[in-house]
Order: structure tokens, then sequence, then C-alpha cells
């Protein structure tokens, strides 16, 4: 933290932006994700894409959309108080509108003359199988052409890659993956990546490098809770603070996401 900072209380310098949805009442988007990496021990701050009152499955909605010149000065203001020297990770979770992607893009590019160090990590919170896009269709182009070119790890389900990579081609999976990795994007951790169906005993998450890739393997876990590939990319993100290598981060936040979805998280469960 910089000392020229007297105002603040949290004098921890911070480790990650999270950007992405924001509830008040719901563990999805930057509530979930910032609280992870706090858990972890590192300093999360958030700036909202969209604010919303719960979870859409409800009865009743408030909120919207934040305002493109809201977003362009929150995130400025970051800039502006010069406290990303430090930071290692920005992370884009859910986004309203292809807008927000542009602005995003401009803006991490802006980052990355102040602290080169940054890595972006792109979680494209489009969709899944079952209930399929859940976003506006623009926003896919929108993170293809603004955020993922930009972005050192992308953290897609299965669904939503499919979205990102043109599927005719008949190569394996993992082919088709290491040949849209770049020297920027090193590294693709695919959730839901084998669909076995309804009822399948076990969920698969596949990491792809250049080098090859590592499938992990968790139990299925009946649930209709939301926020599992926030929890996903949390933990992953803390793990790598934690200076775990990308394989044991992968398999770790598999591991604890499984957990967490079958209530078995003391931060997320009842204590008994």
């Amino acid at each position: 933290m910089r000392l020229d900072l007297p105002y603040e209380l949290d004098k921890r310098p911070v480790s990650a932006v999270v950007i992405s949805s924001q509830l008040v009442y719901g563990s999805v988007g930057n509530i979930v994700i910032s609280r992870l990496i706090e858990r972890a021990g590192y300093r999360a701050v958030s700036v909202p894409t969209v604010m919303f009152s719960n979870l859409p499955h409800y009865s009743s909605l408030a909120g919207g959309a934040v305002d493109n010149a809201w977003l362009s000065g929150m995130l400025d203001d970051l800039l502006e108080r010069d406290v990303l020297r430090e930071a290692v990770y920005v992370c884009v979770g859910y986004l309203a509108h292809p807008d927000q992607a542009l602005i995003v893009g401009q803006w991490f590019t802006r980052a990355l003359e102040t602290n080169p160090e940054l890595r972006l990590i792109v979680d494209p919170a489009m969709g899944d199988d079952d209930v399929g896009l859940y976003t506006a269709p623009e926003v896919v182009d929108g993170y293809i052409q603004h955020l993922i070119p930009l972005a050192s790890g992308v953290t897609p389900n299965n669904f939503e890659l499919a979205l990102l990579i043109e599927g005719g081609s008949k190569k394996s999976l993992v082919d088709k993956v290491q040949s849209w990795l770049t020297p920027t994007l090193r590294w693709v951790a695919v959730t839901s990546a084998a669909n076995s169906g309804s009822h399948a005993s076990t969920v698969d998450t596949l990491l792809v490098t250049s080098q090859g890739s590592t499938l992990v393997k968790t139990p299925a876990v009946e649930s209709r809770a939301k926020g599992a590939g926030d929890f996903f990319l949390g933990t992953t993100v803390g793990c790598l603070l934690g200076n775990n290598t990308l394989e044991d981060s992968v398999a770790l936040a598999a591991t604890a996401t499984a957990k967490a979805l079958a209530g078995s998280d003391a931060y997320f469960s009842p204590t008994t």
C-alpha cells in the first residue's frame, strides 16, 4: 500500500482486481471470487459490471448494468490512486454487454503500462449446457475481440468454450484448445469438460497448456446452486497467489468447488 494514502484502514497491497457481477444477496460474481481470494490471504478489490438485488431466478429482481461512465471511472480511479503496482491478477467474469468488454480491455492495456507483470484471467460467464446463453449474444464477440487476446488464462465451461472456439474441426478437444493458445494465452481450464450425461458419477476439469493437458476428476454433485465457476476461479487465483503450480491450483480449485456444492465448505455452509 502506498504511504501517501492516509485515509485507508486496510494497508495491504492489492493482489487482484475482480470485475464481474455484484449481488446484494447471492454467492456469484464479485462476492464469491473476491471472498475466496481474501480467504487465501490476499487483498482483492471488486468492480461491478452489474448490480442486482439477487439472482434472477427469484420472483423479483432489482438493479441493472453499471453505467459505462461509472465503470470506466471506477477502473480509471484505481490507476489514478496508483494502487496496482503490486497486483498480480485481473479477473474478468460476467459482462452485461459488449461495451463493457471494450472498456475493460482498453483499461487493462493502460494498466500494463504501470504494471507489466499484471495477468488477465477471463471467466467468460455466458451460459451453461442446462440453461443455454444467459447474457446478450453480442457479449460473446466482446470477449473474443477485446479480452481473450489480452488474457493469459481462460476458464470457460464446456458450453462457453464451444462459443469461443469454432466447432467444425475433427480435432480432439485438447488439440482444439492448444491451437487456440498464443504467446499471451498460456492456459485454458475447461470446467465440465467431458459431458457424460446427467447420471455421470464424476465431473471433469481439463487444463490445457502448450506442453500438454491434465484431467481432474471430481465427484458429480446434485445441486441447483449457482456460482460454481466463480468459486473455481476465485480458488484458482488464491492458490496461484500462494505460489502453487498451475496444475495444483486447478486441481485444488476443482476439488474445493465440488466440496462447496456438496455443502462441505465451512465458509459457505451452516455449522453443525
